[in-house]
């Protein structure tokens, strides 16, 4: 495989993390901080918006595999949706002063499903083409490992960067503004580069595959019991990632009273971690599987998450970065192992029915991943409108009230940290059919071929 095709992974992986981080980090309190929207409203407006983008993905993954041109079922999509998505990053921040009221709410909600659109055109392609990319094991793995490093660069740049160029030029309507469009063009960049430098190369009878009905496909998909104990997993864990994430910029703005330089520093140390945790992760999928290496992430998740409690809000350095840096380090297991472990179903999916419907897998992959946002962010917003959190145009930090704390350290610690384990119950139960319990997801070639269930399997591709 060519050295452009990891450099186009990794700039695709950037441009839908970079998008998905800034939002999910910053969206919620920009409404709430600079926009006087109440908490309970903008978690609302963010919910419905998660709401119907998830809705899409399943549509998305299923036009995916219909659709043939002369650059592959995927790749237009990529250029597509990254330009499209550069222009919703730019929309959502900077919003006319002179709107208020209900005009401001209608803005808010355009702007949010513009976003969803463009996250859902240019994400369900990408993961669909990964597949399409190679089905060597060793080439698949460190494919996954440039997602990640993509992924983490993109979070840097949304979560790390724009915090820290925040506390530079003003953390006040205008200052998200121009933050906005700096990352608006470099993820529309990436959606044009990532088009250009990555080829698909499905094989020649997969044209007409993925060609039935959207019922027959997701009977298909409902017979792929690995990838379903897959999605059960990143269900519940990002329900509990989604809350935490939420969580953060709250806390240090109105637990720790902190500028929004600790907020990146805290993005800058999680996102180096996952970087450079990868050759650990491969390392220890490569020896003990891709599940049991999931299953250790998904354990360190919630001791990372639980540390969280012990950071004393009078002294937090450098406690607050030795959490981050436990994060960030099982955060890359997580996303090596779940990237991996997805293409894995896909051609178990179509080792058993014939068909390729690694877009479909790829829509309802996302819609979890939505969904679960979706479902998190209502939480804490939810649980933040019930112990009284007060929206502030200005810096609302000193009349919070007492109960504010402690939904905000509950959402930014204990929820999470059940969730990781709760998910790690739901993964001991995944297995490929015909591969031993203690061998899942190695590399083995030369096996032949295995019955399961009157169906031939080769376990090679695995």
């Amino acid at each position: 495989m060519k050295k452009s095709a990891y450099l186009g992974w990794a700039i695709g992986s950037f441009t839908s993390s970079a998008l998905v981080s800034a939002v999910g980090l910053l969206h919620l309190r920009f409404m709430t901080d600079s926009l006087g929207i109440t908490i309970g409203l903008a978690g609302m407006f963010t919910v419905l918006a998660k709401i119907y983008d998830a809705a899409c993905d399943p549509l998305m993954g299923y036009l995916g595999d219909r659709t043939h041109t002369r650059f592959g079922k995927y790749r237009p999509y990529l250029l597509g949706g990254g330009l499209m998505a550069g222009l919703s990053m730019v929309m959502l921040f900077n919003v006319p002063g002179a709107l208020s009221g209900t005009a401001l709410w209608a803005w808010v909600v355009m702007t949010l499903l513009v976003f969803s659109t463009a996250y859902t055109v240019s994400r369900i392609p990408y993961l669909a083409l990964g597949r399409a990319i190679t089905t060597d094991f060793a080439e698949r793995s460190k494919l996954m490992t440039f997602s990640v490093y993509g992924s983490s660069l993109g979070n840097m740049a949304a979560t790390a960067a724009a915090p820290f160029l925040l506390s530079r030029i003003g953390s006040d309507r205008a200052g998200h503004g121009v933050v906005a469009v700096i990352l608006g063009v470099l993820i529309a960049m990436g959606g044009a580069a990532s088009f250009l430098l990555l080829r698909e190369r499905e094989a020649p009878e997969a044209a007409k595959a993925g060609e039935g009905s959207l019922r027959e496909a997701f009977a298909a998909l409902r017979r792929n019991r690995p990838f379903l104990c897959l999605i059960g997993f990143k269900l519940v864990l990002f329900s509990g990632l989604t809350v935490h994430m939420s969580a953060i910029p709250f806390y240090t703005r109105h637990v720790l009273g902190v500028a929004d330089s600790t907020l990146g520093s805290i993005f800058l140390v999680q996102t180096l971690a996952m970087m450079a945790s990868q050759y650990l992760w491969v390392r220890l999928a490569a020896r003990h599987g891709r599940r049991n290496a999931l299953l250790g992430a998904s354990a360190l998740c919630a001791v990372a998450y639980f540390s969280w409690l012990f950071i004393p809000a009078s002294h937090p350095e450098p406690y607050v970065h030795i959490c981050a840096l436990l994060s960030g380090t099982a955060t890359g297991g997580v996303f090596l192992g779940l990237y991996t472990v997805l293409t894995d179903t896909m051609d178990y999916s179509r080792q058993l029915q014939g068909e390729n419907r690694a877009g479909m897998l790829a829509g309802i992959f996302v819609m979890v991943e939505k969904g679960t946002a979706a479902f998190g962010t209502f939480v804490f917003s939810m649980a933040m409108a019930w112990v009284g959190f007060v929206s502030s145009t200005g810096d609302g930090a000193s009349m919070q009230p007492p109960g504010v704390h402690v939904g905000i350290m509950a959402a930014l610690s204990l929820v999470p940290a059940l969730a990781a384990v709760g998910a790690a119950l739901i993964m001991l139960r995944y297995r490929i059919p015909g591969e031993p319990r203690s061998d899942f997801q190695k590399p083995a070639p030369n096996v032949p071929i295995i019955k399961n269930d009157n169906r031939a399997v080769n376990k090679s591709v695995f």
